[in-house]
């Protein structure tokens, strides 16, 4: 996250910069024009006081007068404390006539004054005879410049101090009191308060920001209120097509309902059933039929391409076609009746014969599964398209394959101008026995992901569950498959229509004293 930074105290700091610097700048200077002016005045002061005692000392020299020479420069020294060291000296002689030295001789910086000594005789006659030398410290330059320069400083700092203050009361009260307001009434826009406004009282720079966030929040409510106004249209339009398509889809529902086996017509020859029956959306691409033939009953199961509305209209077809085929042919040769299915659905579907176009050739069509049941005879003949029959009993999970074909789907490899021809199908005749439950389901239900994975369901886990409750009651095997279909799907969509149909056949008297080792069963 960015850290907020204040803008008064970077004005404020950009502030002290410029004056400190310009103040620095400004000290230095004065420094130097301070101490040049004393130095200048100290060496002023340095002639006059060599020229005067030069005058004095002419007489002890000229007499060479020690004495007398010493006392008067200790005098001098005693009067001005700033005088480090005063040498006098005779005409031609290096070695002094007198000499005195305050401090050490590099105690201080120095300045060095040197004047000759006159003798002024009472004929106008001027000798020199000999040199007064004296040095000067200069330390009280140094401190009278720091004396001078403190007043400045001290007046330099309040006056920043001062200005300061009053630039940052101006500066907050003019520009970041209304800037803070301007950035609450920001977020108070973005919270959707689009009618706040800022005072616009001002002919300035923030004035003329004021009124430009006015004219824009004026704007942009103007424009929200539209927005919402059509959002509020457009959802309400939504609301009601919604409503109809969905009336319209619960309404196909129960047309769909109404093509299924009754509770009555499913106990009517059989002894036990349960129909896990889940669409993926509202109505469903599967369906499963259970009807009453002149030798038996008549039990299906089917998958019909696509789901939702376009699977439900292809299960009108289908079962239509289906019950049309039942009809003329009979149930005694499912495999006929699968393969008139198969035609009716390419004819239906233009899937059969010269297409005029690629687009023409429909790939849509159904997997089915058809027992023909016949009780007085104990057989069940079975057809499937790619829809096996598991047959469950004491000796485990048998499965009766299905053919590799569907109806209705041009066959793979075939040309696309060519969208099909018939393709036989398989009976398969079963000896029913008492005990066996029969098990037809769609894809659906295997081929469902879930579990932490996210993997299918499985032929083998749905095997191995109908091998332990199978041989039990059906409601109780219905509920075991449901519990653990939940759990297994637990958080994740479900992907297919699922349907699973059990069934145990209602044997006659007659058919189940007929079957190999009865009476000793019976026995």
């Amino acid at each position: 996250m960015k850290r907020r930074s204040s803008l008064l105290a970077r004005v404020a700091g950009a502030i002290l910069l410029t004056t400190a610097t310009i103040g620095s700048a400004s000290v230095l200077l004065s420094e130097w024009i301070v101490e040049g002016q004393r130095h200048q005045d100290l060496l002023r002061r340095a002639e006059l006081v060599a020229a005067t005692q030069a005058d004095a000392l002419s007489g002890p020299v000229w007499e060479l007068d020690n004495r007398s020479a010493q006392r008067m420069i200790e005098a001098l020294t005693a009067r001005d404390p700033a005088i480090r060291s005063i040498t006098v000296f005779e005409t031609d002689r290096n070695v002094p006539l007198a000499e005195i030295i305050v401090g050490g001789e590099n105690d201080a910086e120095r300045v060095t004054v040197e004047r000759p000594i006159v003798l002024h005789g009472r004929e106008g006659r001027v000798q020199t005879v000999g040199t007064l030398r004296i040095a000067f410290s200069t330390a009280e330059v140094r401190q009278a410049t720091l004396d001078a320069l403190i007043p400045v400083v001290g007046l330099l700092l309040l006056s920043l101090l001062g200005a300061m203050a009053v630039l940052g009361l101006t500066l907050n009260r003019m520009v970041l009191h209304p800037l803070r307001r301007l950035t609450q009434l920001a977020s108070a826009m973005a919270h959707g308060d689009y009618g706040a406004r800022m005072d616009t009282g001002r002919t300035d720079e923030i004035g003329v920001l004021a009124d430009g966030f006015n004219r824009m929040a004026a704007t942009v409510q103007d424009h929200t209120s539209t927005l919402e106004s059509r959002v509020r249209d457009r959802t309400e339009a939504l609301a009601a097509t919604n409503r109809a398509i969905m009336d319209s889809i619960n309404y196909a529902q129960l047309i769909q309902s109404s093509i299924l086996p009754s509770a009555d017509v499913l106990s009517a020859g059989l002894t036990e059933h349960f129909v896990l029956w889940r669409p993926r959306d509202v109505v469903s691409g599967d369906f499963y039929v259970c009807r009453e033939v002149p030798d038996g009953f008549v039990v299906a199961v089917a998958d019909c391409t696509g789901h939702g509305v376009p699977g439900a209209f292809m299960t009108m077809t289908a079962s239509a076609m289906l019950n049309n085929a039942l009809d003329l042919l009979g149930a005694s040769d499912p495999a006929a009746v699968l393969a008139a299915v198969d035609r009716k659905v390419r004819a239906a579907l233009h899937q059969e014969g010269e297409a005029r176009n690629g687009a023409e050739c429909f790939d849509n069509g159904l997997d089915l599964a058809l027992c023909h049941i016949r009780p007085a005879d104990g057989r069940l003949v079975y057809a499937g398209a790619r829809i096996p029959l598991l047959i469950v009993s004491d000796d485990g999970v048998t499965e009766l394959r299905a053919d590799r074909r569907s109806l209705g789907y041009r066959p793979a490899g075939q040309p696309a101008g060519r969208c099909g021809a018939e393709s036989s199908f398989t009976n398969h005749s079963i000896l029913l026995r008492p005990g066996q439950t029969f098990i037809l389901g769609t894809d659906g239900l295997a081929d469902q992901s879930g579990g932490e994975r996210g993997r299918s369901f499985g032929r083998a886990r749905l095997r191995e569950m109908l091998r332990q409750g199978g041989t039990g009651p059906l409601d109780r095997l219905k509920s075991e498959l449901e519990n653990s279909l939940d759990h297994f799907q637990s958080g994740h969509e479900q992907r297919d229509d699922i349907t699973l149909f059990g069934f145990r056949v209602r044997l006659t008297d007659a058919a189940a004293a007929s079957q190999p080792g009865s009476d000793k069963r019976a026995a």
